[in-house]
């Protein structure tokens, strides 16, 4: 299989339960929690998410599956922002040199 053969599905709830027993009872618990946490993703979540990858930019970056906390008026996406070590060192000296 090349690429992404797959497209996104709706599934009920307890073809997700079923989805999930099976993966627990043949040993698969990492990714049977896994589907557990995406089939409790609201439409809201989904939209935020992807919000913050549309709107995205060069310095930080997503999980494929980023935390999402909802208040009244907007959502935290959780993103990961990259930091050189060589930036924390230079920032150490200058501040050890004060």
């Amino acid at each position: 299989m090349l690429g992404n053969d797959f497209h996104s599905v709706i599934l009920y709830s307890e073809d997700v339960k079923s989805i999930y027993n099976a993966l627990v009872s043949s040993g698969h618990s990492e990714l049977a929690s896994k589907v557990l946490k995406k089939s409790r993703r609201t439409k809201a979540d989904k939209r935020y998410i992807d919000a913050a990858l549309f709107e995205g930019d060069s310095e930080h970056e997503y999980d494929n599956d980023p935390v999402v906390s909802k208040a009244n008026d907007g959502a935290y996406v959780m993103a990961w922002k990259w930091i050189n070590k060589i930036d924390i060192e230079c920032k150490e000296s200058n501040f050890q040199n004060k």
